[in-house]
């Protein structure tokens, strides 16, 4: 039900039709959800079936209106088990099996009534992302380490903690029994319910990570099926000159000289760390990309203010020094440009694996979520990110913002020539996983997963 997990879908769609070009592949989702599928579906071989959902259009601006939208999503069942039935009887002696969004676990439920139907559940977070978070979620309230008020220890993996600042407010206030925490342990309870649990990670990419969730999900067969992306679509220069200005700018600057600045489709900061960030940019004398959703109050709600300092956009674009698009942007084209350096993110998933099938080192600023154990992971095991911040609340400085860039485009920074050698690294690993057809690749995996 969010644009980030649509995308991993839509690459395992066409990895099992490539495995299996006789299954037939249908999309299940709600009205609006559906329309955006249909819109970026290359494969005529693949079908959409759409469910009435009646909050369909709701536009959700707060973690309660989230929630509440992730109950209301429960009362899809019926008419997901009227379309599983209706395959059924369609071809009694066919296959059926449930892919199903891990915040749409409730449907191996729906699976289990029929002997027939098979069920998984498709975790779109990294593997490591995973553990911790639904780990965490399984030990509320949270209890503290005995020596330390801030940090907190997981009974599943007691060798790692969690600093408070790296919860979202409602999972440091969870007590069992309040709404998230009644969703996501039903979730959790569905996941051990299931035939099998995909992954959006590889086996090479992510060793520490599938390991925790094999060991906490022991009775569950564990498939990394990823890195589940697009790759970047190749064009001539004077193409990209034409399809997008960014690119045209980007084909202007130095090697590696850019840094490329984006919160995601879903997420924005505040405007006065629009403010901070756009000084601290303006400080740091590198050049940038930097597309800019509306900025959001401390309730979630829009900013009547961009946070933009007046006449930044026009100084910095007369300078040569940067861009601001607030539009859409290919930003998997934008990572995979020779000027892009580096990316500032707020560590999603799917932009995060982008960046590591890039090469690209990270600027890390987390807001929610996962996103907290992305970072996490990039920075600790992966040594591919410098964090500059945590939370949609982070007291970002201009001095920060600057010296987080410095670190990591810094012609003299020995972090820079360390990251962009484990980004070298990081890309051989993607680039094996995804274009490669050995055990371990996704097409490997998926292979074996339909087996």
């Amino acid at each position: 039900m969010a644009q980030g997990h649509l995308a991993p879908f839509r690459c395992l769609a066409a990895l099992v039709r490539r495995c299996r070009p006789d299954a037939r592949v249908t999309f299940v989702a709600t009205s609006c959800t559906a329309e955006s599928l249909r819109a970026h579906l290359d494969d005529e071989g693949i079908a959409v079936h759409a469910l009435p959902f009646s909050p369909a259009n709701a536009s959700v601006r707060s973690f309660q209106q989230l929630i509440d939208l992730f109950h209301a999503s429960e009362s899809l069942r019926p008419a997901f088990h009227q379309f599983i039935a209706g395959l059924r009887r369609s071809d009694p002696l066919a296959d059926v099996h449930v892919v199903a969004d891990m915040f749409l676990a409730w449907t191996v439920d729906v699976a289990r009534g029929d002997p027939g139907v098979t069920h998984s559940v498709l975790l779109t977070c990294s593997g490591y992302g995973s553990a911790l978070y639904f780990s965490l979620w399984n030990s509320v309230p949270l209890v503290p380490n005995g020596d330390d008020d801030e940090c907190f220890l997981l009974p599943s993996f007691p060798d790692i903690s969690v600093h408070r600042s790296q919860l979202t407010d409602h999972l440091a206030a969870a007590d069992g029994g309040d709404a998230w925490s009644t969703f996501i342990s039903r979730q959790i309870a569905a996941f051990s319910r299931a035939d099998a649990l995909l992954v959006n990670t590889a086996e090479k990419l992510e060793p520490k990570g599938l390991s925790m969730l094999r060991q906490w999900l022991n009775n569950v067969p564990v498939f990394p099926v990823g890195p589940l992306l697009r790759a970047a679509r190749s064009a001539l220069p004077e193409k990209a000159t034409t399809s997008s200005p960014i690119l045209a700018w980007l084909g202007e600057q130095p090697p590696g000289s850019v840094l490329y600045v984006s919160f995601g489709s879903l997420y924005t900061i505040s405007a006065s760390q629009v403010t901070e960030l756009a000084m601290g940019l303006e400080k740091s004398g590198h050049k940038f990309v930097w597309v800019a959703q509306p900025a959001a109050d401390m309730n979630g709600s829009e900013s009547p203010s961009s946070g933009l300092p007046e006449g930044f956009v026009e100084r910095m674009e007369a300078a040569g020094r940067g861009l601001v698009a607030q539009c859409w942007a290919p930003q998997v084209e934008i990572l995979a440009h020779p000027a892009t350096g580096a990316f500032l993110t707020h560590c999603g998933w799917n932009s995060a694996q982008e960046s590591l099938a890039c090469g690209v080192p990270m600027v890390g600023w987390p807001l929610s979520a996962e996103q907290f154990y992305n970072a996490k992971l990039l920075a600790e095991e992966m040594g591919m990110c410098v964090e500059l911040a945590r939370g949609a609340s982070a007291a970002v400085t201009r001095d920060e913002v600057a010296e987080a860039v410095e670190r990591v485009l810094g012609e003299t920074s020995g972090v820079r020539a360390a990251m962009r050698r484990k980004g070298a690294e990081m890309k051989e690993v993607v680039d094996a996983a995804r274009d490669g057809d050995g055990e371990q690749s996704s097409l490997g995996v998926t292979r074996r997963f339909l087996d």
